[in-house]
Parts: structure tokens; C-alpha cells; sequence
């Protein structure tokens, strides 16, 4: 029965390079080699695995016509069939991150035989469950993409480009863009402060990558969205070189976009005509043995720079660019060094060290700019940006037995988030008001202080092989600590605007005033934010995985995952703690016709998402962030800061709202009793089809939504902190000297407020009469069709998905705002915020078209493509006002789906827009291509190239201006403006020697 099996799913590793741009992702980090044996005698046989490229060699013995090398690193093996000492048979394979090798050899009675059972290689992989996409670094190398692992993430069935307001991040399977995890040599690199991107390393020193974009092993946690996993290059025993340059030229891009505000007719509100960029990359690199088949190392030093220029506003939402920054990161504290050490103690025990350096600095100088005018005014200040950090590892792999195998990691990355003005005197300044001479800082503003975080971590995994059985079970834990000190620079923060005629604005407990003069009234408000200080997480999980083989058709996974997250402010007490259902990940397989040729599979699974280290930086790091309104009598020409001002209500206290305070929560009052984490649960059904030696078809039905969504409270029965809720059900907390019962707050308790709990003062909330939040919602629905087509010179993937992604909230963060503070968005604040907050979310990308591939022309000439239409994102209009001003609703702060329509009486009516209601963004096509020319100078191999981004060029809005008001009442002038465009069209140009 299993010699049938193994003949139906065998996938030859000669032919699984060619595949890997199409072929699953599995669950391991490494893969191995599942071979069987046909022979009429198969008593005393066994099978050894050579790398000749290492001289790594281990025997293993055939049980039951089997044989199986788990946990191999990716690579080239010769496998040795011997009775006794003779060999018999002998076969090649090659094993791809995320890809098995299934040999099966049959050995004849009287002469050695190597046959391949069946007539083709299966393009369709029936040994696995899970989804996503593999890229080798020769494939990946023949595509015009980015090198960047957003860029590689979004080549897979299912992702979609991230609002530019993040960075260059990716949204897998309708989770936002903070929902990701990435992992390098099984070192995770995700951004520890927000989950917002990962850690990198230059593209040289990559070997594979794997995209996995559902239906995760429960080996892999701590992401509700998707993973991508990458495999670095090792020494070998011959000594190899290569020296790899990119150069992308300012004078070779296009220039960019701009957009008005008023409608398209009024100032200038973004302005990208005067970006450019200047890159170049440099990689240095020497692989080889330190010791011939026992100890390897593969070296890299990248010198690199950038020189950009780019305009900038200050004041997001509500203000233009009126700054020009001119960028330059380079010379020796931009220098990339990194190594992997491999040593082969012998054939059972493997230890390895991976290490690197990505420590950047940038001098940023900052004039003056007028957009309309395009011109350049005076420099009012330089700022030194230190980013980047230094990762260590040391991996090792042991087989301690020929079913047992044994797998660790200890590893640690810093990374620093600093900056230096030389400008600390000039506050801040933003004027949102339609004037024509608006007030202006001295200086670039913004903050300063200590910023850096640690993450340590450890994880062991077992493998244990028994008959139909293959047992996976391990333990991980990781350490992050951070620091974050911050005060405003001047130590005010300035915002100028307009209230009309009928407008109010909000305070914590009720309105904290309103215009009732029958005009229009100018004010000031003074945002401090200020504190911080050390505080972590501790992040720890089991996971126990059966991968049984119940019949030679049917693969069946039973897995399950237990996390537990742990979080600590600066006083070092607990703040949140979450031990977490044990949750399930289920597979199966079915190879319906039995001959490998076609497979119906489906999965279902929880994930878990920690509570990013950025909740307890504004929850419990001793931040102050305080709000005080001045109306004012003017405002100085030369720095911006008001002049004359006065409290709105008569004193500072009266006219002040406040958003955190110094004070620092400990668990009881900031954790509701009843709160369970944030948790997606996840449906895939998917079918696979090889229609002929070179095509496959896969139709893939997806849905996914949050079972749990972790959010903040901030609502007035939880002043003055925000506590942590499942929105939608009834929460329990104990209060800390503030006691609201409905109208007003108790005075004579506030001298308990010490940040810990009042003795007896456990309350329960019923949702329905006082937090009175909607159910969380947010759900996924995607069907992705995919064709992959492979010759020997010819690979190309077209794959469309229809997706649709609803609810009123994203998940950790929110793109139509460019909220980056993950898991405690404006989202669930307060009631009011949620009224229409229903509807098409802003990842919901309807239609995504992908096409993607390369053509070897002759053994010199390589053309590469790689194409992208989608449909537009829904757009909402934000309004910053309510129709009550009841504080059990309505708070001191952010965006609402009502319009307000206010008259000289002060009277006024709301029209109410929920989610996504006002238009979508337009559609975009993306064309890239490349093209490569191979050659041999003095037996150096060399390349030339060139990929040319966005042919086309291109340039539709990305994003666009949603906020439809500035103050309640008074319309935005730029609102609808755009706010990002597709890159303009630019040129890479490389070259590669080698020898």
C-alpha cells in the first residue's frame, strides 16, 4: 500500500527547482527527503544521503520498504541504496525549503536499477495542507521585483500592497498589515514595537523563501495574517566569491504626482514632484570550508547609500507639505556585515551560527517649502536617524535517533529607533486654518528620546517518526524588552483651527466648549506628550502535531498551539496576562484519483496575536499625553507659538482634556476579568489539478474572521486609563480612584488613584447600559484561481482572486487613518466612533489580477515579467463631531461617520456616512520588466541587467485625504486630496561577477 502512495506524490527534487515559484509551502522550517524501496527482497538494506557539496553523509536503514531523512537543510543529495556493502541502486534529489523529496528506487534481483515509478513528475504535491508560495534565489533573480520580502510576499495568491502610511508592508488574507510575522533561519524578525515589517538582510544572502499564507503547522504562531520564512546561503567545500551591484539612478525615474485640495482646484496639498532617490548596493561575499566537510562559512559585507529628497508635511490630515527633506545614508555607519558558520560535528549533530549587523544611520537636513511655488526656503534644522540592529543566533539539529530528531534555537536581536535634532528649541507648529499666511515652526518639531528595543529568544522541536505517524511537539519563548523615552521638541506641540458657528469640541466628561458667537472662532490647542521609560513582554508556547498518513490517498494533520502573553510596564507589574485556549490546526489530503495527478484538500485553524509592546508604551510606560485649548491674540512671524493665549474655559484644568496619564495601571484595573486575546479563525477548501507535464490548476476558497478582537476601551467608565475589552460583551474591572456613575464622577475618591486597585471595587459593565460597544466584526472571503506553467526555459503564474473584506474595525491597525498603534486604535474607544463604523474595510481589494515569470531566451539571455491589476480600496469621509455630546458615548477624541451641517444659530444636523460609502480609490495595473544578460570573462561568470518598475508609468492615487472635517462643522480643505500615488517609473541596473 505505501509503495503506491509513494508512486502517486513522488516530486523529484531535480524538478522541484524548477517548481519552486508554485509549489505549497509545508509546515517545517526544514524539509526532508521520504523515499521508498521496490525490491522483491528488502531485508538489510540501507540508504546514505550525501551532500557533495558539503561531504555531509548519513545512513539511514529501510524499515518496511522505507526510508526518510527528516529536518535537511536545503540543498543537492546523492542517495546510496547498499545490501551489506555493495550499492545497489543510487539517485539524486534535491530538497527546497518547503518541499519534500519523495524518491521512489527500484532495485532489481541481478543488476542495479534506478527507476523513476510513473510517467511524469506530479505537478501537483498532494503531501501537503497548507497554502502560500516557495521562491528559490534563482528564480526570484530572474523576476523585475523589488528585493525587499514585502515585494517576494506579495508574488502569493492572497496579499495585497499596505498603505504607503505604514511603510512597505503587505496584508495577507484580509488581517492588517501589523498581523505578520517573518522569520530568517528560524530566527523571528518581526518588528517588535508594532508587528509593522521585519528585519532584513541583503538579497545575496538569500537562498529561498517561503510565503505561507494559510493553514499553518501549529509550529508557527503568534500572526493572525501570514508568515514569510527565508533560509540564508552556506559555505560549501569549494571556496566561491561573488561581488553583486544595484545601482537605481535619480536620473532614471520619472517624475512623480502632486494633488490639490478644494475639490482639485485650491493649494497643493502632496507633492512628489520633487522626489528623487539615488540607491546603490554593493555585495561583498566569500563561502567555503574553514575545515574541508566539517566546517563552512558564507561571508557578506554590503556597502550601501541612499540619497533621497522628498517633500513633507506636519500636521498629516490637515496640513500640506510645507517641508523638504534632503536624506543621505551612507558611508561606513551604513556598512551590512553578516555570516552563517556551519559545523558538521559528524553525521548526527549539525551546530550553525547566523549573524548580522544592519545598523543605519541617515542625516536628514529640513528647509522651508512652498508647493505651490516649488520653492525652497531657508534649512531650519538637521536630524540624525539611527536605525536598523544587530541579530545573533545559534541553531542546532540532531538525530539522535533514526525516528528521533531534535531541533533548538537561541537567538537575539536589538534594534534602535533613535534620533538626534539639532534643532530642539522650535515647538511643533500645525495651522489647519484656510488663511493665507499660515503660522509655521522654526524648527522640524517633532520628539526626542531613548528609543530601542531587545528580543531574546529560545525554542526547541521534536520530531518522532512511528509507523503511520509522524509526531511534531516544541516549546518557544521569547523575551521583548523596549525602551521609550519621548518629549516634545520646545516642549509644546501647537495646533491652529477654526471652529464654526455651532461647533463644539469634546472633553473627557462632556463638551468642553462650543462657538456660540455666530462667527467663526480661531483657537490653539497644546498637545504634551511626554514620559516613558523600560518595559517588555514574555511570549511562551507549546505545540503538539500528528501528521498521519491514514490511508496511501489520505493525509491527515491533527495539530494544536497554546500561547500564553505576558506584559509588563515600567514598574515592572504585571499590565495584561493571557494564557490561551488550546487551539486547533487541521488538515487533510485526499489524492482523489490516486495517481498524484489530482488533490482536494481543506484546513481549519485558530490563531493568536500577542499584544504588541507599542499597547504598553501608552498604557502603562508613565506617558503623559494631555490637551489644553487657548484662544489667542497672535502669533509670532518667527517661531509660530501663540502670543496672548488664554484657557477656553477660564482655567487650564477647565479647558483641558486628557488621553493618558503618568500614573501606571497594574493588571486588575487595565485587563478586564472576562477578556479573552485577539484570535482569527481560518476555513481553507481548496482543489488542484495537473492538466499536462507543464500545467496545474488550483482553485482555493478562503474564510477567515476574528473569533475575538482585543481592543481598548477608553469611554468614560474607564477614565482616566483605557482597559482592555472583548468589544461587545459585558467586562468587569476595578477601578482606581475614578468612579463614574453615569453623570458625574465621584470627588471624594480620587485620592485613591495610585494605579492600583480600590479594595472591593471589582465592577462588572453590561455592555447594553454602559459600554455599550457593537459585537466585534470583521470577516474575509476570498477565492483564488491560479495557473502555473514550467518548461525548461519558460515559468509563469497567473493567479486572480476575488476577495471581500468587511466589518468596523481592520484589525491591530487602521489604514484609513494611518493609525500605526497596534491593537489600540481610536477603534472601540467610545461608542460613538463604532455608530457606522460597518462596512467594506480599507485592505478590501475586490479583484487582484497577478501575472509573473521569466523566459530563458538562449543559455545568455534572460526576459522577466511581472504584472499587477487591482481594483481600488472603498473610501469613507470622517467627521469630527456627533450628535450628542453625552461623555457615556461620545469622548475628547476621534473620527465619526457624521457630517455636521452647523448655522449661525448654532444649531445642527448630522448626516451619518457609515464605512466605505463615498467611492473607492482608482483601479491600478503595474507592469515590470527585466531582462539579463549571462557571460564569462577569464572563467569569472558574470551578469549584467536591468528591470525597468511600472512601465507604464503609471501614477494612480493609492490613497486619499478621509478625514471630511477639521473641527465639527468645518469641511477639510483637503479632503479627497490624494495622499500617495504608484511609484513613477524608475531603472535598476546590476551586475554580478563570480568565481
Amino acid at each position: 500500500m505505501k509503495a503506491q502512495f509513494f508512486k502517486r506524490t513522488l516530486t523529484a527534487a531535480a524538478v522541484a527547482a524548477s517548481l519552486t515559484a508554485a509549489l505549497p509551502a509545508t509546515a517545517q522550517q526544514q524539509s526532508s527527503i521520504l523515499g521508498e524501496i521496490e525490491a522483491q527482497n528488502i531485508q538489510g538494506l540501507t540508504v546514505t544521503a550525501t551532500n557533495p557539496e558539503t561531504g555531509y553523509s548519513r545512513q539511514v536503514e529501510v524499515v518496511d520498504g522505507q526510508f526518510r531523512f527528516p529536518a535537511m537543510a536545503s540543498g543537492s543529495y546523492q542517495l546510496q541504496v547498499r545490501r551489506g556493502d555493495e550499492i545497489v541502486a543510487t539517485r539524486t534529489v534535491r530538497v527546497s525549503l518547503g518541499t519534500n523529496a519523495t524518491p521512489v528506487i527500484e532495485v532489481g534481483d541481478d543488476v542495479e536499477t534506478i527507476q523513476v515509478m510513473g510517467s511524469r513528475i506530479s505537478n501537483v504535491d498532494v503531501t501537503t495542507t497548507n497554502s502560500g508560495l516557495v521562491v528559490g534565489e534563482v528564480d526570484f533573480d530572474k523576476l523585475p521585483v523589488a528585493r525587499n520580502l514585502t515585494s517576494v510576499a506579495l508574488l502569493a495568491p492572497g496579499t495585497v500592497k499596505g498603505d504607503t502610511g505604514f511603510g512597505n508592508t503587505a496584508s495577507f488574507g484580509g488581517a492588517s498589515v501589523a498581523e505578520n510575522s517573518c522569520y530568517i533561519n528560524g530566527l523571528e524578525v518581526t518588528d517588535t514595537r508594532q508587528g509593522l515589517g521585519c528585519g532584513s538582510v541583503p538579497f545575496e544572502f538569500y537562498k529561498e523563501f517561503q510565503v505561507k499564507t494559510g493553514g499553518m503547522s501549529p509550529k508557527y504562531g503568534r500572526s493572525t495574517g501570514g508568515v514569510i520564512n527565508a533560509v540564508t546561503k552556506s559555505g560549501t567545500n569549494m571556496w566561491e566569491f561573488a561581488a553583486v551591484t544595484h545601482f537605481e539612478p535619480s536620473g532614471l525615474q520619472e517624475e512623480g504626482s502632486f494633488s490639490r485640495g478644494s475639490g482639485g482646484v485650491g493649494n497643493v496639498f502632496r507633492d512628489e514632484r520633487v522626489s528623487e532617490n539615488d540607491e546603490y548596493s554593493v555585495s561583498l561575499s566569500a563561502s567555503g570550508p574553514i575545515i574541508e566537510d566539517t566546517l563552512f562559512i558564507y561571508a557578506l559585507v554590503n556597502p550601501r547609500g541612499t540619497e533621497s529628497t522628498a517633500a513633507a508635511a506636519t500636521g498629516g490630515q490637515f496640513a500640506p507639505d510645507t517641508r523638504i527633506n534632503y536624506e543621505d545614508s551612507s558611508g561606513s555607519d551604513n556598512l551590512f556585515w553578516g555570516a552563517k558558520i556551519d559545523w558538521d560535528i559528524n553525521a548526527n549533530h549539525r551546530l550553525s551560527y547566523f549573524g548580522y549587523s544592519d545598523e543605519r544611520t541617515t542625516e536628514r537636513e529640513t528647509f522651508q517649502y512652498n508647493p505651490n511655488t516649488q520653492v525652497i526656503g531657508d534649512e531650519i534644522g538637521t536630524t540624525i536617524f539611527e536605525r536598523g540592529g544587530t541579530a545573533h543566533s545559534i541553531s542546532y539539529t540532531g538525530y539522535w535517533t533514526d525516528n528521533l530528531t531534535v531541533t533548538g534555537m537561541a537567538g537575539e536581536i536589538e534594534t534602535q529607533y533613535g534620533s538626534e535634532p539639532s534643532n530642539t528649541e522650535c515647538s511643533t507648529v500645525v495651522d489647519t486654518r484656510e488663511v493665507d499666511d499660515p503660522a509655521a515652526s522654526c524648527g522640524p518639531g517633532g520628539s526626542i528620546g531613548e528609543n530601542f528595543d531587545t528580543n531574546t529568544q529560545y525554542r526547541l522541536d521534536l520530531e518522532y517518526y512511528f509507523g503511520d505517524h509522524t509526531i511534531r511537539a516544541g516549546y518557544d519563548y521569547q523575551e521583548r524588552e523596549s525602551t521609550n523615552v519621548t518629549r516634545p521638541i520646545g516642549g509644546h506641540s501647537w495646533t491652529y483651527a477654526t471652529l464654526q458657528p455651532g461647533g463644539s469640541v469634546q472633553g473627557d466628561t462632556g463638551e468642553l466648549f462650543s462657538n456660540d458667537t455666530g462667527a467663526p472662532i480661531d483657537y490653539v490647542s497644546d498637545r504634551i506628550f511626554e514620559g516613558g521609560g523600560q518595559f517588555g513582554s514574555e511570549l511562551s508556547a507549546y505545540y503538539i502535531e500528528d501528521e498521519w498518513r491514514v490511508t496511501d490517498d489520505v493525509i491527515v494533520n491533527l495539530g494544536l498551539r497554546k500561547d500564553k502573553f505576558e506584559g509588563s510596564g515600567t514598574t515592572d507589574e504585571i499590565l495584561y496576562s493571557f494564557n490561551t485556549d488550546w487551539a486547533p490546526r487541521l488538515g487533510v489530503s485526499w489524492d482523489v484519483m490516486g495517481r498524484g495527478e489530482t488533490k482536494v484538500y481543506a484546513t481549519w485553524g485558530k490563531y493568536y496575536l500577542p499584544v504588541a509592546n507599542n499597547t504598553i508604551y501608552r498604557a502603562a510606560s508613565g506617558v503623559s499625553d494631555t490637551t489644553t485649548y487657548y484662544y489667542f491674540d497672535g502669533i509670532d512671524g518667527a517661531t509660530g507659538v501663540p502670543q496672548g493665549i488664554s484657557p477656553v474655559n477660564g482655567s487650564e484644568s477647565n479647558s483641558q482634556t486628557t488621553s493618558s496619564v503618568s500614573i501606571v495601571p497594574t493588571k486588575p484595573v487595565f485587563q478586564s476579568q472576562e477578556a479573552d486575546p485577539f484570535a482569527r479563525q481560518e476555513l481553507i477548501i481548496g482543489f488542484e489539478q495537473s492538466i499536462n507535464d507543464d500545467l496545474a490548476f488550483s482553485l482555493r476558497g478562503t474564510y477567515r474572521d476574528v473569533t475575538s478582537a482585543l481592543d481598548d476601551y477608553c469611554g468614560i467608565y474607564a477614565y482616566p486609563y483605557c482597559v482592555l475589552i472583548n468589544p461587545g460583551e459585558d467586562s468587569s474591572w476595578y477601578k482606581d480612584g475614578y468612579y463614574w456613575d453615569g453623570t458625574q464622577l465621584d470627588e471624594d475618591k480620587l485620592a485613591l488613584f495610585d494605579g492600583q486597585p480600590d479594595e472591593g471595587s471589582l465592577t462588572t459593565h453590561p455592555n447594553d447600559t454602559t459600554i455599550q460597544m457593537p459585537e466585534a466584526n470583521n470577516e474575509y472571503v476570498a477565492w483564488q484561481s491560479e495557473l502555473k506553467y514550467r518548461t525548461d526555459n519558460l515559468r509563469m503564474n497567473f493567479i486572480y482572486t476575488w476577495s471581500r473584506s468587511t466589518g468596523n474595525f481592520e484589525g491591530a491597525v487602521k489604514s484609513d487613518i494611518d493609525q500605526a498603534d497596534a491593537g489600540i486604535t481610536q477603534d472601540f474607544d467610545f461608542p460613538a466612533l463604532m455608530d457606522g463604523a460597518q462596512g467594506y474595510q480599507a485592505n478590501d481589494r475586490r479583484h487582484v489580477f497577478k501575472l509573473f515569470g521569466s523566459y530563458d531566451i538562449d543559455d545568455n539571455w534572460t526576459v522577466g515579467l511581472n504584472s499587477t491589476l487591482s481594483s481600488g480600496r472603498p473610501l469613507s469621509a470622517f467627521g469630527r463631531g456627533y450628535p450628542s455630546n453625552d461623555p457615556n458615548i461620545y469622548g475628547s477624541y476621534g473620527d465619526t461617520f457624521y457630517i455636521a451641517d452647523c448655522n449661525d444659530a448654532g444649531d445642527c444636523t448630522y448626516d451619518r456616512v457609515p464605512r466605505g460609502t463615498v467611492g473607492r480609490t482608482p483601479w491600478t495595473f503595474n507592469v515590470d520588466a527585466s531582462i539579463a544578460y549571462n557571460f564569462t570573462v577569464a572563467d569569472v561568470d558574470m551578469k549584467a541587467s536591468l528591470d525597468i518598475f511600472n512601465v507604464l508609468n503609471n501614477q494612480e492615487a493609492t490613497s486619499t485625504n478621509e478625514h471630511y472635517e477639521v473641527t465639527e462643522g468645518n469641511r477639510n480643505q483637503w479632503y479627497g486630496a490624494a495622499y500617495s500615488w504608484q511609484t513613477p517609473r524608475y531603472v535598476r541596473l546590476g551586475f554580478e561577477a563570480r568565481f
